[in-house]
């Protein structure tokens, strides 16, 4: 059968056209908002993490977690059954932050990987329990780097899954977050011994949390997913994991190092139009509109006259105000000094 020259053009048009959409939906729609990061130091980790008396200031680790001065914090080994957990001390007070992680994720077996790791932006702290090492029912956001499926799923394994907690609904395990899940992508974020293995999460809010991940280059992030979500004032930062019948290590390390571990966690500025629309940006389309109305109004200069005309009414009410005190000064000065002069005339 002689195929049409056509319709394999317009074929080509189509794919290409949902290749675009494709495209499209993975664009970083943050990148542009953003001006400048600065680092927050209470919310950073670096080498040799802890002090002389073996504790951090900003830093509590427990379960079975292991601090090698010299290399990594080890939040499980090699062995089943295992749990640890690492948190921040003090809550995350900034409304707009990013939160750079490092980590590498190994172990002997080869087939059967362990239970997972997670990554914690919650309102309680430092609790162990059954969701990768942490406690169920929380309240925030939690991302899980899931390595081994429990159920089947339309899609692959390791998976990365994100649940928003509301304090009421229950991790389910059974299904490994499918029913919960804000986002995800399936990602193969274990042994990449010659890439760094990166995670960073991006917040701004009334706009978008979003995930990037680094797995196959240096500097070549993918966007996981993308979501406009709410969460908790002033929450903390938490990884925790948890090896179960199999086992998997679960390495945080540094940003710049395969070998050091590194959590960078930056306060962001805004470019001013964003900053202008933050207090009017109740979701994503919200934030864009607002955006845009600061940028109409400032090619246009409605805004700045609407300010300044209400500037020069109070100005100007002051100025009468004023002039009125003077005048009536000024009158009575007058009628003093006239009432003074006749006095006179009649004394002599």
């Amino acid at each position: 059968m002689r195929r049409n020259p056509t319709l394999s053009l317009l074929s080509l048009t189509a794919l290409a056209a949902i290749a675009g959409v494709n495209a499209a939906e993975l664009e970083d729609s943050l990148a542009p908002v953003i001006e400048r990061t600065v680092p927050l130091r209470t919310h950073s980790l670096a080498a040799p993490y802890v002090d002389t008396d073996l504790q951090n200031r900003w830093w509590d680790f427990g379960g079975d977690a292991i601090i090698n001065t010299n290399k990594h914090v080890r939040l499980t080994q090699d062995k089943p059954s295992q749990a640890g957990w690492l948190w921040a001390r003090m809550p995350l007070s900034v409304s707009n932050w990013q939160i750079d992680v490092e980590f590498k994720v190994d172990g002997k077996a080869n087939n059967i990987f362990g239970d997972g790791w997670a990554f914690w932006v919650t309102s309680d702290r430092a609790k162990q329990g059954p969701v990768f090492g942490s406690v169920d029912w929380f309240k925030g956001i939690g991302i899980f780097f899931d390595t081994y499926a429990n159920s089947k799923h339309a899609y692959t394994f390791p998976r990365v899954s994100a649940m928003l907690g509301d304090g009421k609904t229950s991790y389910d395990h059974d299904r490994d977050n499918e029913g919960n899940e804000i986002g995800g992508c399936s990602e193969n974020f274990r042994r990449r011994g010659d890439v760094p293995t990166k995670a960073r999460l991006t917040y701004v809010k009334g706009r978008a949390l979003q995930l990037k991940l680094q797995t196959k280059k240096s500097d070549e992030w993918k966007i996981c997913f993308e979501t406009n979500v709410d969460l908790p004032e002033s929450p903390y930062i938490g990884f925790s994991a948890a090896t179960g019948d199999v086992s998997d290590n679960h390495e945080l390390v540094p940003f710049l190092s395969v070998c050091i571990v590194s959590v960078n966690t930056y306060s962001l500025t805004l470019k001013p139009e964003y900053r202008a629309s933050k207090s009017n940006s109740n979701s994503k389309s919200d934030g864009k509109q607002a955006a845009m109305n600061a940028d109409t109004n400032g090619r246009s200069g409605k805004g700045r006259r609407e300010v300044k005309s209400g500037g020069d009414g109070w100005f100007m009410f002051i100025l009468k105000v004023i002039g009125v005190l003077a005048f009536i000064a000024f009158a009575v000065a007058a009628v003093k000094t006239y009432n003074e002069q006749q006095k006179s005339k009649r004394h002599w």
